[in-house]
């Protein structure tokens, strides 16, 4: 995982602000990590295993991992902005 990318004081204001200000992220998901080009991981605090999700282009979609299985993906590095747009729904 690179650098920090955002321009937040902490996890709380982006709750608030959040990645999608029009709304269209339901209440429990987090913003989480920043991978830059407005590609966002939230994690979904309503699921006790802590479901990944991913915000791109005013789309949301499930990365189909858990809190757990995102951290070792992007720490072995087998979990990558290309991998997440290849998930990424077709409308």
């Amino acid at each position: 995982m690179g650098a920090a990318q955002g321009n937040f004081a902490d996890i709380a204001q982006l709750y608030q602000d959040g990645p999608d200000p029009f709304g269209r992220i339901p209440a429990g998901p987090v913003l989480i990590y920043d991978w830059g080009c407005t590609i966002w991981s939230l994690v979904d605090f309503r699921d006790p295993a802590g479901a990944m999700w991913c915000n791109h282009e005013g789309e949301c979609w499930s990365q189909g991992v858990n809190l757990v299985e995102w951290l070792a993906g992007t720490l072995a590095g087998s979990l990558t902005v290309e991998t997440l747009l290849e998930s990424q729904p077709t409308s």
